[in-house]
C-alpha cells in the first residue's frame, strides 16, 4: 500500500496558513482586541476578547480569509437587548476604522484586505447565558422580542476549541496529532470540489470529521486516516440522523437543506472512492488520485507528485526528465 508520507507532509504545508498571511492575521486581531479592550463603556461591561473560529482551533486553511474575535461582555447576560451591545461594539469599531467596519447580521466585519483576497476580522459580541455564552440572533427583528430565548442564541466556541485539541491527541502520525491536519485536508477537499457559497459549509464538515474520529478512525499514515475519514463522512451524510453539535449536545443549526446534503453525499462518495482506490495503486497513480482529491489553491496543486512520476500517473524512466519535473514542481511554491 502506497501512503506517500512525504507528499502528504508537503500537501499539508501547502494548505496551511503561514508566512505573511499568518502574520497579517495575528496583527489584525491583536489590533482589534486592543481597541475593544480599552473602550470605557465596554470595560464597564467586563469586556474580554478571545480569538475563536477555525484559525483559533488551528483547523483553518490557506489563505485564511477571516479571523473571528469573540467579544465577551462578562458583566452582562441575556436580560440585555442585543441591539444595545451590538451598537456599543459597532461604534468602537466604526469610530476607529470608518467604512472599513461593516455591520453584519450579528457581527461587525472589519476589512484588512491588503492584497485583494478579502481578508477581514469578524467581531462577534456575546453575553453570559448560564455557564455558556449567547450571541444575537441573525434575525434582527427578534432582538426586541419579550422572550430572551428569541433574542439570543446559545454558543460556546471556546469549548469547541478544547474538544479539537483533546481529540487531536487520540491518533498520531509520526508524533503529530492527526485530527487537526485531517480537518485541514477535509476543508481543502470541500473548498476545491464545492462552489464558493455552496452548503454545507466548512464548520459542518469539521464536525463531520470530529464524529468520524469519535467513531474510531484509524491508520498509521495520513493517506489511511484521510480515506477512513472520508468513508465516515459519507456514512454520516447518508444517514437520516441529524448532525449533533458536540458542544451543545443537540442537532446542528441551521440544519442544511436536504438537497444540499444529497449533493454533498454524492460528491464526497466519489471522492471517498478515489481515496480508497489510491490506497491500492502504485505510487505514481496513487499520487494523481490524491492530487485530484485535494485540488489546488493559489500556491498551485496541493499534492506534489513523487520524483519520477508524470501528470498522468506514469513513471518517468529518463533521469534528466525526472530532474526537470522535480525542479518545475518545486518552483511554484517558493
Amino acid at each position: 500500500m502506497e501512503t506517500l508520507p512525504d507528499q502528504f507532509k508537503d500537501a499539508l504545508s501547502r494548505i496551511e496558513i503561514k508566512g505573511a498571511k499568518r502574520t497579517r492575521a495575528i496583527e489584525a486581531h491583536t489590533e482589534i482586541c486592543r481597541y475593544l479592550e480599552k473602550d470605557e463603556l465596554l470595560c464597564s461591561w467586563g469586556v474580554d476578547t478571545v480569538l475563536i473560529g477555525s484559525y483559533a482551533r488551528d483547523t483553518g486553511i490557506h489563505p485564511g480569509k477571516d479571523v473571528d474575535v469573540f467579544t465577551k461582555l462578562t458583566k452582562l447576560d441575556t436580560t440585555v437587548a442585543p441591539g444595545k451591545i451590538f451598537e456599543a461594539v459597532r461604534k468602537v469599531l466604526v469610530d476607529r476604522y470608518g467604512d472599513r467596519a461593516e455591520p453584519q447580521k450579528r457581527s461587525i466585519k472589519v476589512s484588512f484586505d491588503s492584497d485583494g483576497d478579502g481578508f477581514a476580522v469578524d467581531v462577534v459580541p456575546a453575553v453570559r447565558m448560564g455557564e455558556r455564552w449567547a450571541i444575537p440572533r441573525r434575525d434582527t427583528a427578534k432582538w426586541e422580542a419579550p422572550d430572551e430565548a428569541e433574542r439570543w442564541v446559545e454558543t460556546d466556541p471556546e469549548k469547541l476549541a478544547e474538544l479539537a485539541t483533546k481529540i487531536n491527541g487520540t491518533l498520531e502520525v509520526d508524533g503529530r496529532g492527526a485530527y487537526k491536519p485531517t480537518v485541514k485536508l477535509i476543508r481543502q477537499i470541500r473548498k476545491h470540489h464545492f462552489e464558493e457559497d455552496q452548503k454545507p459549509g466548512g464548520l459542518y464538515f469539521e464536525l463531520l470529521t470530529y464524529w468520524a474520529f469519535k467513531a474510531g478512525v484509524s491508520g498509521e499514515s495520513f493517506a489511511e486516516i484521510l480515506a477512513a475519514t472520508l468513508r465516515g463522512i459519507v456514512a454520516q451524510l447518508a444517514s437520516s440522523d441529524s448532525l449533533t453539535d458536540p458542544v451543545l449536545g443537540r442537532p446542528y443549526r441551521p440544519e442544511p437543506d436536504p438537497n444540499d446534503i444529497a449533493i454533498a453525499r454524492s460528491t464526497f462518495g466519489l471522492i471517498a472512492a478515489k481515496a480508497e482506490e489510491a490506497l491500492r495503486l502504485e505510487k505514481c497513480a496513487a499520487a494523481v488520485n490524491w492530487r485530484w482529491i485535494l485540488g489546488e489553491n493559489d500556491r498551485g496543486p496541493c499534492f506534489p507528485l513523487p520524483p519520477g512520476c508524470d501528470e498522468q500517473g506514469k513513471p518517468i524512466k529518463n533521469v534528466a526528465a525526472v530532474a526537470a519535473v522535480g525542479a518545475k514542481e518545486a518552483s511554484g511554491f517558493a
